[in-house]
């Protein structure tokens, strides 16, 4: 593939369904570039990267490309009401028991890269599970200390599960 020449509405034809097949989930370019590269149809290189951001930075101008999770350009703006009687309306959806009250163990799921975790907060809200974020590798990656003692959980003891993609093992261990 490396002298064949990339076919680019192929190409974006080919991601728009990748990207369409998460719905109503989004995703990132990265995940999008990983696809794309395991079925052969990019080359997995830092400039094949480059040019499929800006191939798709053009279909998304011109209405061809739905939107991706950008964690970099995230504006953050604190939720406003237009009055009282419409925060109170909206308050039931917000509250929410502590769904690990009287379990012995509290269930957290981890990932190494930011980029997932807009993914994974959307799969996981519902059922009131925290997501944890760990932002690089390091060998025994612990919660911090305001999240296994947070007032809802009482530092209860916490069962880690990892998978290792490298060595296909699942390990769980009390922490």
């Amino acid at each position: 593939m490396a002298r064949e020449r990339i076919r680019w509405p192929h190409v974006v034809d080919r991601a728009r369904e990748i990207v369409d097949g998460y719905a109503p989930l989004k995703v990132t370019l990265r995940q999008v570039m990983y696809r794309l590269a395991a079925e052969g149809v990019l080359p997995h290189t830092p400039p094949m990267y480059r040019r499929l951001s800006a191939r798709f930075a053009q279909a998304r101008r011109e209405s061809r490309f739905p939107d991706l999770i950008d964690t970099v350009r995230e504006v953050h703006v604190p939720p406003a009401w237009p009055s009282a009687d419409a925060f109170v309306r909206e308050m039931p959806d917000w509250f929410r028991l502590d769904r690990t009250a009287g379990q012995e163990h509290v269930l957290y799921v981890a990932a190494e890269k930011d980029t997932l975790r807009q993914q994974l907060t959307g799969w996981l809200e519902f059922a009131g599970i925290p997501v944890l974020i760990v932002r690089g590798f390091t060998p025994s990656p612990t919660p911090t200390s305001s999240a296994t003692a947070s007032p809802t959980n009482n530092a209860k003891p916490t069962l880690r599960w990892s998978f290792s993609l490298a060595s296909r093992r699942v390990v769980g261990r009390c922490v």
